[in-house]
């Protein structure tokens, strides 16, 4: 009985071995891996202008909370609003339409999938703009929802990462504005 014993336990330690040494040690923040810097954040089309920022922090904290674009006052209208899972088949949120006069929060996605979960990480966007003449643009990119906490330190020092609270007034980045986030990271 105790040679059995000791069998037992001896192959329980070993497949525990062996079943953790070909496991992959994921990294806390291994989902915002592609963030920032691959994509653009800036498009312009003759005169229209659009920010779209390619992070943002949906934690309540009222700084960067929503994520959106930021359009100059060419572009009339947005259609289309669409934001999708990283491999394009979920849809995480849509709004049909709007402008850049109604207030964010009736517009701008909360980082909220449908079920009222929050998602984490990269994500895919598209829309359509329109300008005052009635020509349209497709936008589309990525971007990350970084949910604060553990795995988000690593964008304290990430490079090319702009949040919405980094748009310039026309519709373009002003990288000399602060992101605003302090407890976050």
């Amino acid at each position: 009985m105790k040679n059995t014993l000791t069998l037992f336990t001896v192959l329980v330690i070993s497949s525990a071995l062996t079943c953790s040494s070909q496991d992959p040690v994921k990294a806390t923040s291994q989902e915002y891996e592609s963030c920032c810097g691959a994509q653009p954040v800036e498009f312009s089309y003759e005169k229209k202008r659009i920010y779209v920022p390619n992070v943002f922090t949906p934690n309540k904290d009222g700084i960067n909370d929503y994520f959106f674009p930021v359009v100059n006052d060419v572009v009339t209208d947005v259609w289309g609003f669409a934001v999708y899972s990283i491999e394009g088949d979920t849809m995480l949120y849509q709004k049909p339409y709007f402008n850049s006069k109604m207030p964010v929060r009736d517009y701008g996605w909360d980082g909220l999938r449908p079920d009222g979960s929050r998602y984490k990480g990269a994500f895919r966007y598209k829309m359509r703009v329109d300008d005052l003449q009635a020509n349209k643009h497709i936008v589309e990119g990525r971007a990350c929802a970084v949910l604060c906490g553990s795995g988000a330190e690593v964008f304290r020092t990430k490079t090319g990462c702009y949040f919405p609270a980094q748009a310039g007034k026309e519709g373009t980045l002003d990288k000399s504005a602060v992101n605003g986030e302090r407890d976050c990271f």
